[in-house]
């Protein structure tokens, strides 16, 4: 018979004929088609919705930006800190000034609240206050209106104008055609609507929607008391974006950028000394550098687990179709033996294969449907408009299509191979051959999805751990029955003076609620999304090359450490008298105590920080204040009346429920002033889910794939261990006859099946400890190598694959040997 060329192996007409067979024998066998789409589908649904999430978070473009890949973020950096420190609004402006050969733009832009009155009481919202070429840069066009022009960024408070967002436009202004030239109170001022965004806009952090934008001049009335930061070069907390010129390179971009900090050197030596600059292409820094370590970190930890999730369905569906391949080995035979190509039949079995995940990958699209909407549901305890807009973009549909290609090929590759190598004399009698490779490559399939268990399993009990360590993490302070409380007098206008009178008035009447144990108030909440960094200078200390010096701080009320339930080391609090008359005073704690006076006390040391020297008076433990696994660090409280801030936190001790207070929190309030709002009101349980939230995510996702995993490979084992003790009907029947008891048959197998297992745990702890050590920098609180979760997971893993192994065995064990030897 004459042999088909190899361009007929790969004609359409061939493979038109191999995917209509691939169909009948996807129908032929409903129950086979059912638990391999299952199995793929949940590996492969998974895949794609995590791929989803890291494409909205890190890798799509920035949504209603023209030419995304133009835009480049710049950072000043500074000792200690050398990427992604913020910039200042004279910093901007020289940035801008300076820069035109290589940029076409360059704006600055940053988050505040502001108090708006659309359509009943005064609400807290996030705006974005900008420079005027904000949206030039940019590239976006308005819905409605217009933007911002060039003459709005000169004149401080010249220009009382604001854009909204689409999404404001719908829900507070409920899609008025009428809304351009509608004047609204902004932080008690008046601001005239000039434009509206287009859908799907939402600024430079688009996961944080704005709900309206603001000009860069206008900083007096979006911060009160802060109009001197127009030229105050020491207040960085602006972020700059720009838009390479045509035909510059980053290169060029970054050259001009290090000239122009040797200019600002020269010019401000006290501000830019041992300073300079940094340039980030957009596209390589996703949403925002601040949250790109831990996105990255924890976003590759998931991909790893859900890869790994796929592999061990693959190598479960891959041993189903070893089992299968047993059965077609007489069907294979006649084909070769009557002249068919070992290579037209593996083709013909890999687009089988691939027929079977094309499938499952369908299935897998409604899995990840379910599970982006999950994803999308996720919020963060803060007031603000969390958007992840997870979603299954043309990007992410064509990793699925990958995913599921390589998917098919993967499972289908090993069982393609082995059933078109047939010892062909056994199989066209219908007999297994002695030292079958299909056995041989099942049992490597078993070691090889134990050990792929194992890994997985510990990884999701590590942070499992790792979120229960979180919860019980010592903190620093006492968490129990805290009310928390956001609020602002300068948003309605109060100066010094005035938000003072206000604070001393609303802790009074809160103190002699007969609910309220202690209030006092704190500038920054520990553990919340905001912290404050400021330069010191300790008389006596030379700082190593490249030592930071700057150091966060926040300020606080009298009785703030008795109300949080922080003791003191040494020295005391802040009391009434340490007011903005007397002597600068601070407090610091432990960890800034031994830093700077390392076996000596504190007490009485003086610390230079913004022009003033103040004194310790004071020295607090040692807490959590960024993030739940922070190393030890440095931290000042100054007092709120030597260093105002307008914001403030009030921070209520209840003798009972804290909740319960609210209704009376928000009564006094509205008392002293019904236009002021009082803003994300939360106990200190609900204000720890921002500082939780990372652990929570990834422990319950982790979890929920271990699990998964856990299944996957109770199945994939019990069908191994099936299939195995089938082919061994006849060689059961025979020892059984001859006098072998049930019990000897089962631990005859059971052996022979948890050796595997044996040999598969031994590899997967090894390749779980090098896991754990890799995962060590994104778990805190918990021990990475704890006994517990390198005994429990194998020992649980060995318990099911023990009862997949048994229950096999003793099914054979219950055919009658006679019937078995007379089947022969």
């Amino acid at each position: 018979m004459p042999r088909p060329s190899t361009a007929s192996l790969f004609s359409l007409a061939a493979l038109r004929q191999d995917f209509r067979f691939a169909g009948r024998m996807l129908i032929k066998s409903p129950l086979f088609t059912t638990i391999v789409v299952l199995t793929l589908a949940i590996g492969i649904g998974l895949n794609t919705a995590v791929f989803a999430a890291v494409d909205a978070l890190l890798l799509r473009p920035l949504p209603g930006a023209r030419a995304p890949s133009e835009l480049v973020q710049l950072f000043r950096t500074a000792p200690g800190n050398e990427r992604f420190n913020s910039s200042s609004i004279p910093h901007y402006f020289d940035i801008r000034d300076r820069t035109h050969t290589v940029f076409s733009g360059v704006a600055a832009w940053s988050f505040q609240f502001v108090s708006i009155t659309a359509a009943g009481p005064p609400q807290t919202v996030v705006a974005e206050m900008v420079s005027a070429n904000f949206f030039t840069v940019l590239g976006v066009t308005p819905l409605r209106g217009r933007f911002f022009t060039p003459d709005e960024d000169v004149g401080a408070g010249a220009h009382p104008v604001a854009v909204l967002s689409f999404g404001a436009w719908k829900s507070l202004f409920a899609s008025d055609p009428k809304v351009v030239g509608r004047t609204i109170p902004v932080n008690g001022q008046s601001m005239t609507i000039v434009g509206v965004t287009p859908d799907g806009f939402n600024g430079a952090l688009p996961i944080i929607q704005p709900e309206l934008w603001v000009p860069i001049m206008q900083v007096a009335q979006i911060k009160p008391g802060n109009g001197s930061d127009l030229e105050n070069r020491g207040n960085n907390y602006n972020t700059l974006v720009a838009r390479l010129a045509p035909g510059v390179s980053v290169a060029q971009a970054r050259a001009r950028l290090t000239a122009v900090d040797a200019e600002l050197r020269r010019e401000f030596p006290d501000e830019y000394r041992e300073r300079g600059s940094n340039l980030v292409r957009q596209v390589d820094v996703g949403i925002h550098p601040m949250f790109r370590t831990a996105q990255v970190g924890l976003s590759s930890v998931v991909m790893v687990v859900v890869a790994i999730l796929l592999i061990i369905a693959c190598v479960n569906v891959a041993n189903l179709f070893l089992a299968r391949a047993r059965d077609r080995a007489r069907e294979m035979a006649i084909r070769l033996a009557l002249g068919a190509r070992r290579a037209a039949l593996v083709r013909q079995l890999l687009v089988e294969s691939v027929v079977f995940a094309a499938v499952s990958g369908v299935v897998g699209l409604l899995v990840s449907v379910w599970a982006i909407s999950i994803a999308n549901r996720v919020s963060i305890p803060m007031n603000i408009t969390f958007r992840p807009d997870v979603k299954l973009s043309s990007v992410v549909l064509a990793f699925a299509f990958g995913v599921t290609l390589l998917t098919g090929m993967l499972f289908g590759i090993a069982p393609a191979l082995q059933a078109t190598r047939p010892d062909l004399i056994p199989a066209l009698k219908g007999e297994a051959p002695a030292g079958d490779s299909r056995s041989r490559t099942s049992k490597g399939l078993v070691v090889a999805q134990m050990a792929l268990s194992i890994v997985l399993l510990v990884c999701a009990a590590l942070f499992l751990a790792n979120l229960r360590s979180a919860t019980t993490l010592d903190k620093g302070f006492d968490g129990e029955n805290l009310l928390i409380a956001d609020l602002d007098p300068g948003l309605q206008g109060y100066l010094r003076p005035r938000s003072r009178e206000f604070y001393r008035i609303v802790l009074e009447r809160l103190q002699s609620n007969p609910m309220v144990r202690d209030v006092s108030m704190i500038s920054d909440v520990p553990l919340g999304p905001s912290n404050s960094d400021r330069g010191v200078t300790i008389p006596g200390y030379v700082p190593i090359p490249n030592e930071g010096m700057s150091i966060s701080y926040t300020s606080a009320s009298p009785g703030y450490f008795k109300t949080m339930g922080i003791g003191l080391r040494e020295g005391r609090e802040f009391a009434t008298q340490d007011d903005s008359s007397a002597a600068p005073v601070m407090v610091v704690n432990q960890r800034f105590a031994d830093r700077f006076w390392a076996g000596k006390s504190a007490l009485g040391n003086t610390v230079r920080s913004g022009g003033r020297d103040y004194t310790i008076i004071g020295v607090v433990p040692t807490g959590k204040y960024r993030r739940l696994g922070e190393d030890p660090t440095a931290y000042m409280y100054y007092s709120q009346d030597q260093q105002f801030q307008s914001t403030m936190s009030l921070v209520i001790r209840t003798k009972g429920d804290p909740t319960a207070l609210i209704p009376a929190l928000r009564r006094e309030i509205a008392a002293l002033d019904p236009n002021l709002p009082v803003s994300n009101v939360r106990t200190m349980d609900k204000h720890l889910g921002w500082a939780l939230l990372p652990a929570r995510v990834a422990g319950t996702a982790l979890g929920v794939f271990g699990l998964l995993g856990l299944v996957l490979a109770s199945v994939g084992m019990y069908g191994v261990m099936a299939y195995s003790v089938s082919q061994r009907t006849r060689e059961i029947g025979i020892r059984m006859a001859i006098g072998a008891s049930a019990s000897h048959v089962i631990r005859l197998i059971m052996r022979q099946g948890l050796t595997l297992v044996l040999i598969g745990t031994a590899i997967g702890l090894a390749g779980a400890i090098a896991a754990s050590r890799l995962l060590s920098s994104v778990l805190y609180g918990s021990d990475a190598m704890g006994p517990v979760t390198f005994v429990v997971v194998p020992l649980l893993l060995l318990v099911v694959a023990a009862l997949a192994t048994f229950l096999p065995a003793r099914r054979a064990t219950l055919v009658d040997p006679a019937i078995t030897l007379r089947a022969d």
